[in-house]
């Protein structure tokens, strides 16, 4: 049974996990997430990627330890989710994670690396590895301390303690919270409002927010395609439509960062 389903409604892929019982990842399923992100990376129809959960309660719980357990090699288990979390991070359209429930150690990391997150009013989140005698070591430190400052960090990480969606929001780990039964429609109308933007802009924007040059990219996308259909439409008083897949520019490449 496979860990991850890959579908598209029109310009939005949407990944969803689905390992009983708790999304937990051991390596086959990070191979299958790489692999699902190959295809949206591929695909010039998807233009936004929307990650969610398959089970009821339950985003992701980070590492199956009943399988990370037998590895030894710290360098292995690390570059196993760092390098699959780092292509997500660094896909080259908007990623929106809609968290639908328990988000459980660097099962936040996978949340953390898409660039907007949505979160059920029922989530709950919690980073309990210190008690394990170990620490996240998935990209996630950096990426918490980025998005809620150490102090905030520090106690997550700590204490190990669970926090509620509203002061996940409140700490700036989630954009916004919404009905539970209201998640994938609010996730959806987002993407599709993404969708609408131009291709080449979300990709320099994407690069500059991972630390790229913005000057570069600015100029990347002054005077191309998308640039004068966006002018255009602005002038004439119409809804632009962009190219696919913002091709052609000579920003900054984040693929390769």
């Amino acid at each position: 049974m496979k860990s991850t389903n890959l579908r598209r409604e029109g310009p939005v892929a949407i990944l969803t996990l689905n390992r009983p019982p708790i999304n937990a990842l051991d390596q086959a399923a990070l191979d299958e997430l790489n692999d699902a992100v190959g295809e949206v990376e591929a695909d010039p129809d998807s233009r936004v990627l929307v990650v969610t959960g398959g089970i009821d309660g339950i985003f992701c719980t980070g590492g199956d330890l009943k399988h990370w357990r037998d590895i030894h090699d710290g360098k292995e288990v690390s570059r196993a989710g760092r390098e699959v979390f780092g292509r997500i991070e660094r896909l080259q359209k908007p990623t929106i994670a809609a968290i639908n429930g328990h988000v459980i150690g660097d099962g936040l990391s996978l949340a953390l690396v898409c660039d907007l997150r949505i979160a059920s009013e029922t989530a709950t989140f919690r980073v309990p590895e210190a008690a394990y005698g170990f620490i996240p070591g998935w990209g996630f430190i950096r990426r918490l301390v980025a998005s809620v400052g150490r102090g905030n960090a520090a106690a997550l990480l700590m204490t190990g303690q669970p926090i509620e969606a509203c002061r996940a929001q409140m700490m700036g780990l989630v954009n916004e919270l919404v009905p539970t039964e209201s998640l994938q429609e609010v996730a959806m109308s987002w993407a599709k409002q993404l969708a609408a933007l131009s291709p080449a802009s979300l990709r320099a924007l994407k690069c500059v927010l991972l630390g790229g040059d913005e000057r570069i990219c600015f100029e990347a996308v002054w005077g191309g395609k998308d640039w004068g259909e966006g002018i255009d439409a602005l002038m004439t008083k119409r809804t632009p439509v962009f190219s696919t897949g913002g091709t052609g520019m000579t920003c900054c490449d984040i693929a390769g960062r």
